[in-house]
């Protein structure tokens, strides 16, 4: 039998309470991703973080039991999250062409990207060296999403469709010329004159990085040999 004791006039007052606690975590969570995002995992400070979020400090330890459990929760909400999506996707294109499958996925890439430049700093600081963390990110998140992705180039090499090379060395060139742009985007608005997240220049970018990669299936022959 249940033990509440609310009644109508209490009831908006623990929404109230429960909407402010959902507010709090989300608050702590965006402020851990920017920070361990400036300043890797050992360097970040849950006080910064409690700060960033308006918080108190007590607050981030009583929701994430300390350092640990935010850098899960940093995790979740931008590693996971992404490759949570990207298998989803694959899932929804189920007898799709592969080289279509490649297209969508490594394009879906180079947008969330653009909107999500935290996500490359945090899984740079967390690459840079051995760590439990780079360990966790690898085995949680990473290899089984690298794998899809290379089974894909493996499929459309074999036609013809994508350049030759090894598929996970070829994903890394991918990633590198679809984000680096992103990443220097101050740099880059001040040289070229137009910010790379603009929308326009979002566009063309997914087409150039594409063409970069793809070719056009070899013409079939007909039974002459012409």
């Amino acid at each position: 039998m249940s033990t509440d004791l609310e009644t109508p006039e209490t009831k908006p007052v623990r929404r109230r309470q429960q909407q402010r606690a959902i507010d709090t975590r989300e608050r702590i969570v965006e402020a851990a991703i920017a920070e361990f995002a400036a300043r890797g995992f050992e360097a970040a400070s849950t006080r910064a973080v409690a700060d960033a979020a308006d918080a108190k400090h007590t607050l981030v330890t009583y929701h994430f039991n300390g350092k640990e459990g935010l850098w899960q929760a940093a995790m979740d909400r931008t590693v996971k999250a992404f490759t949570t999506k990207q298998r989803e996707r694959l899932v929804g294109l189920h007898g799709v062409d592969d080289a279509i499958k490649l297209r969508l996925v490594l394009e879906d890439f180079v947008r969330y990207s653009a909107g999500n430049l935290h996500l490359h700093r945090l899984m740079t600081h967390s690459s840079s060296g051995a760590s439990p963390q780079l360990d966790a990110m690898v085995t949680d998140y990473l290899k089984g999403y690298f794998d899809l992705v290379a089974d894909l180039i493996r499929s459309c090499q074999a036609t013809g469709q994508f350049v030759e090379g090894d598929p996970h060395h070829l994903h890394y060139l991918f990633i590198g010329a679809a984000t680096r742009i992103f990443m220097q985007s101050a740099e880059a608005t001040r040289i070229t004159g137009q910010s790379p997240l603009d929308p326009v220049f979002i566009d063309r970018h997914v087409d150039r990085c594409l063409a970069l990669f793809f070719r056009d299936p070899p013409k079939k022959r007909d039974r002459k040999g012409s």
